[in-house]
C-alpha cells in the first residue's frame, strides 16, 4: 500500500451480493477513506490501496458475479450526477458517514 490517495469505482452484477455488509465493510475498513454511491451497483471510493489490492479485499463480497475496480480521474470525467456527488471528488476527509441514497433527483451534469 502507498501513501497517495486514489479514487476508485467499484461496479458489479447484485448476483449473491450482500449490499449491506460490502455497505458496511466500505464504512468500517480503514482501507476505505470515504465512499459514496449515488448510482445503484456502484461504488465510488477513496482508498490509498492499489486497484489489485482492493480488488483482493472486496473478492469475498462478489461469490459468484463479475465486478471491476478502475481508477477515476476527477480531471477527465463527466456525466449526470447531484451536485454533491461532483463535490465529493475533491472533498479532503476527515470522517465517514453513510452515503445519501442513490435516488436522488436532483442531479446535474459536471
Amino acid at each position: 500500500m502507498n501513501g497517495d490517495v486514489k479514487i476508485y469505482c467499484i461496479t458489479f452484477g447484485a448476483l449473491d451480493v450482500d449490499l449491506d455488509a460490502l455497505q458496511q465493510y466500505l464504512f468500517d475498513s480503514s482501507d476505505i477513506i470515504a465512499f459514496w454511491n449515488y448510482v445503484p451497483l456502484v461504488y465510488c471510493v477513496k482508498s490509498r490501496l492499489t486497484a489489485t489490492e482492493l480488488t483482493v479485499k472486496l473478492r469475498h463480497f462478489f461469490p459468484r458475479g463479475f465486478y471491476m475496480v478502475v481508477e477515476v480521474n476527477p480531471q477527465n470525467m463527466n456525466g449526470i450526477l447531484p451536485n454533491e456527488a461532483w463535490h465529493w471528488f475533491n472533498m479532503h476527509h476527515h470522517e465517514k458517514t453513510y452515503p445519501p441514497s442513490p435516488y436522488n433527483v436532483n442531479a446535474s451534469p459536471n
